[in-house]
């Protein structure tokens, strides 16, 4: 398979996600090996192969080795540092390569590579994934153990040990660090990750150290309110992290002969480790399914709003031109009155456009009606007008402000000029023209239904006048030139109700 080549942007965002997961790597790994280690040499459980597993699922073929590679440099230095014999530390290291790269395709078949683990499917998925791969690599480990570095320990209780060990580490830190990563590429993701994260973290932090520093008191039945209250608010990521970091320190108390399990099992390494997994596992099972329910709870009804504020658009604006239709515009319109602010309700009627659809075809109409729409609302965008349309080619529009007769009509004859420009139709420009019937509001003034007659009355003397122009209402009055007939005539044919 040929290497797929980076963009230089894509390159510097995955090795930044490159770095920090060789860093989480490293830490985890230390603060595991070294603090949550008993004397026997036993964990509850390992962390440190989800960084190399999440650079598996998430960055490029190179990049993804060259962590892997780290990784297992990282790896055996301390191994061999924390009192391995040289063959144990290589085993082991090789080991934990193995169970990501064995890991990595099985995730991407059944979970998607780029998809939330923290979904109840995938999640459910991917905890039998870790079991299933922490299970074969730990049976490679202990056959060999016992067939060629002579290990004393029981095979079976060593397997068992290794896998709930392995398998509840990649469970805890996969997706933590998968989001950790895919956030590196917006420093705001990080930071909004981090603070979800902070919020439950350091209560129940507090609430672990006091339980386990006071094994005698059953502060730590407490962790599991805590981390509900915590599932009910925080991102699943957040969630995990906090049981991630909750799952060190009680690994570290225990290892040491603190807390209510070392309690338990005063003598039995082994056995504590065995008694801790399943501690561990049951707050996975307080907080991730009440935190997967919540979640698909607000997905719900976040889709339900966007389906009533589509609905509610959808019911309110033209579905050829997205301006409003009319029932909305005339509400509007009623508001504008009401509020007592100066405007200019404007009538616009294309000319001739029945022309269009005859000649052109009704395709071509419904394109020249969206420029139309698209062309006014960029005429009076700086004015705050709104349009809306009222039927086949009549549109109206109410632009706030107050004008003087002068500025109206250089408004309206900037807009006429502005229409009389080409369209692009079809693949070939025209030239369409637009009748418009002005008047002004004022405080105070007429009802939106006497505004809407004006309007219309002035429109029609427009059309009657030649078309490609416009007339203003209160030149119409001055000239003697707006008889009520006329004004009421053409409101009744537009259905224009008082």
């Amino acid at each position: 398979m040929a290497w797929k080549p980076c963009r230089p942007a894509e390159a510097r965002r995955g090795a930044r996600a490159g770095v920090l997961l060789v860093i989480m790597f490293a830490a985890s790994a230390i603060v595991t090996r070294f603090l949550c280690t008993d004397d026997s040499g036993y964990s509850s459980f390992w962390p440190a192969n989800a960084a190399m597993l999440a650079a598996m699922l998430t960055l490029p073929a190179r990049q993804a080795a060259a962590v892997t590679v780290a990784c297992a440099a990282i790896n055996y230095f301390i191994n061999t540092y924390s009192a391995y014999t040289p063959g144990e530390a290589l085993l082991t290291c090789l080991l934990n390569i193995a169970q990501p790269i064995a890991a990595a395709p099985l995730t991407r078949r059944f979970c998607g590579a780029r998809t939330d683990l923290t979904h109840p499917r995938r999640f459910a998925a991917f905890a039998g994934i870790a079991l299933f791969t922490s299970g074969l690599e730990a049976g490679i480990g202990v056959t060999i153990e016992n067939l060629f570095l002579d290990d004393p320990a029981t095979p079976f209780a060593e397997w068992a040990q290794w896998t709930f060990c392995d398998a509840l580490g990649l469970t805890l830190a996969t997706s933590p660090l998968l989001q950790l990563a895919r956030s590196c590429s917006s420093r705001s993701a990080a930071y909004r990750m981090t603070t979800n994260a902070l919020t439950g973290l350091l209560p129940c932090l507090a609430l672990t150290v006091l339980s386990f520093v006071w094994a005698h008191s059953p502060l730590f039945l407490f962790l599991y309110p805590a981390l509900a209250w915590l599932a009910f608010r925080a991102s699943p990521a957040a969630v995990l992290t906090s049981i991630f970091f909750v799952a060190i320190l009680a690994s570290a108390f225990t290892a040491h002969g603190f807390g209510p399990i070392a309690r338990l099992s005063p003598d039995g390494r082994l056995m504590r480790e065995d008694m801790l997994q399943p501690f561990l596992f049951s707050l996975l099972l307080a907080a991730v399914p009440v935190n997967n329910a919540v979640k698909r709870i607000r997905e719900n009804t976040r889709r339900l709003l966007r389906m009533k504020e589509h609905l509610e658009y959808i019911a309110s604006h033209d579905a050829l031109t997205s301006t409003m239709n009319r029932k909305t515009f005339e509400t509007a319109l009623r508001l504008m009155v009401t509020s007592r602010i100066h405007g200019v309700l404007l009538f616009i009627d294309v000319d001739n456009f029945k022309a269009v659809n005859d000649n052109l075809g009704h395709h071509a109409g419904d394109e020249f009606l969206r420029a139309f729409c698209a062309r006014i609302s960029s005429l009076t965008q700086d004015r705050q007008g709104r349009a809306g349309r009222f039927g086949g080619d009549e549109f109206a529009l109410i632009v706030p402000g107050e004008f003087s007769t002068p500025q109206l009509d250089a408004f309206c004859e900037t807009i006429c000029q502005a229409l009389r420009e080409p369209y692009n139709i079809a693949g070939a420009l025209h030239v369409v023209t637009a009748s418009i019937g002005a008047v002004t509001m004022s405080p105070g003034g007429h009802s939106a239904e006497v505004l809407m007659r004006k309007a219309d009355t002035a429109l029609y003397t427009t059309k009657a006048s030649g078309r490609d122009g416009y007339t203003l209402f209160e030149k119409m009055i001055v000239a003697g030139e707006a008889p009520p007939a006329l004004q009421y005539r053409r409101a009744s044919d537009r259905n224009i109700t008082a």
